[in-house]
């Protein structure tokens, strides 16, 4: 077993009484661990330190299945490249990573499925497309919001750039 995940392990049972059921790991830099935990009765979302004497938490956000519904957990990459995840009205912030967002939510939301059995599954045609079409507005919405204006500023500033080498280069212009 990995150090970092056997710390992980033993920082869940001392704070919980309990291992992790299943366990990602959102990023891992120098002392500082991120981790998704799937637990008996919740999901956490932790950001803990290493002391040098184990792991000590940061800052956590704990998914009760109690609390949890469908599609309340939500996720958010910010302007600053960090990402928000919240339940309800708390919130955690975890660094920038290559991976969406979504990706998070969405394992987050499974790992509640199956801890709350197949009462939240969709029994029936008409359930499942209801969802289905509801996730599709969700995708919508998360596109209109992604606003790309600074990429494609950047992109159009390299090209002019490139451009304008390219006539230095071949003569045009002096």
């Amino acid at each position: 077993m990995d150090k970092t995940v056997r710390a992980i392990h033993e920082w869940t049972e001392s704070v919980y009484s309990q291992g992790p059921i299943d366990s990602s790991i959102w990023t891992e830099e120098g002392d500082c661990v991120q981790v998704l935990l799937k637990l008996s009765n919740m999901v956490v979302i932790a950001d803990l330190i290493d002391s040098g004497e184990g792991l000590e938490c940061g800052s956590k956000l704990e998914v009760n299945l109690e609390s949890w519904q469908p599609g309340s957990i939500q996720t958010r990459r910010m302007a600053d490249g960090m990402v928000r995840f919240r339940h309800r009205s708390k919130e955690i912030f975890l660094a920038a990573r290559v991976r969406a967002p979504e990706w998070a939510s969405a394992l987050l939301e499974q790992w509640l499925i199956s801890m709350q059995g197949d009462i939240a599954k969709p029994k029936d045609k008409n359930r499942r497309i209801s969802d289905l079409n509801r996730s599709r507005d969700l995708i919508k919405k998360m596109l209109e919001q992604a606003d790309l204006s600074l990429v494609q500023e950047g992109i159009d500033l390299a090209n002019i750039r490139l451009q304008s080498a390219d006539d230095r280069l071949s003569g045009r212009r002096v």
